[in-house]
């Protein structure tokens, strides 16, 4: 059984069921589009580029209440600044960044009223991975069976294995947090290094953000309570915001000092269509 509702900036949120008295009857252009560039030669084509281009949600609304009900979905869109609109589809659930576009509105029939929802896709549909790798000082060098979120610990160094299922490249949040002297982190491909990231900083006790999210891109660091802004700070030959493309990886870290440093990895997952 499908589940779908809106969820704003803040946390607030619509549910298209009976706590709001809003039944959705049908909802379209879930499923997947591509937006296709071709170089031609003579009677063939070659695919150099395929995206999914910017389109719309739209759902047949029933509002149980009537204009009450009709009344009460106007004034959560009204307040919200930024949408977020949620799908379970019995097996998962993924999301989306949405933007209102519009709401017809019927004739009052039998207490109840029909109305066609268009909201605008500003992201594909995403799902968000989490991984842990906890640093600690095991001289014995052991690796401990873990579960969802993975974990994985070996001497002062730490890796974790990561699989990005979605359709394109998946951007990493990742917060280290503990003691740290040029803490870097690899994307491996086998013993191939595809990617690094690599912070000049030094601290006893810190917390480090960096967000590779291009919409939102950020690097800071807390430290007695007061956090700033280290992009001056990164290794400029490196990439340092981290992208794991389709597939298998290893993802390594190294915090630069023995000591117990734990690396929180959260990857973000596109799809097309849900």
């Amino acid at each position: 059984m499908r589940n779908i509702y809106l969820v704003n900036e803040i946390g607030t949120t619509y549910f298209f069921d009976y706590r709001s008295s809003a039944l959705i009857s049908s909802i379209g252009n879930i499923g997947v589009e591509k937006q296709n560039s071709y170089v031609s030669f003579k009677n063939r084509y070659k695919l150099v580029d395929s995206r999914s281009p910017q389109s719309s949600l739209d759902f047949e609304v029933v509002f149980l209440n009537g204009y009450e009900g009709y009344s009460k979905f106007l004034k959560f869109i009204r307040e919200s600044k930024e949408l977020r609109i949620f799908y379970n589809n019995g097996k998962d659930t993924k999301y989306c960044h949405v933007a209102f576009k519009s709401i017809s509105k019927t004739e009052l029939q039998s207490n109840t009223i029909q109305s066609t929802l268009s909201l605008d896709k500003l992201s594909l549909w995403l799902n968000k991975v989490n991984y842990k790798i906890e640093v600690n000082t095991d001289d014995n060098g052991k690796v401990f069976p873990f579960k969802y979120p993975h974990t994985y610990s070996l001497s002062f160094n730490g890796e974790v294995a990561v699989r990005n299922n979605g359709e394109i490249r998946a951007p990493l949040n990742i917060v280290i947090a503990g003691s740290v002297n040029n803490p870097r982190i690899d994307i491996m491909d086998g013993d191939v290094v595809l990617s690094t990231m690599r912070l000049l900083v030094q601290s006893a006790d810190c917390i480090i953000t960096v967000n590779a999210d291009e919409s939102d891109q950020y690097m800071t660091m807390k430290e007695s309570g007061v956090e700033r802004n280290i992009y001056q700070y990164q290794d400029f030959t490196c990439d340092n915001f981290l992208f794991v493309d389709r597939g298998e990886f290893t993802i390594k870290f190294s915090p630069g000092v023995s000591s117990e440093t734990t690396c929180n990895i959260q990857m973000t997952e596109g799809y097309g269509g849900n």
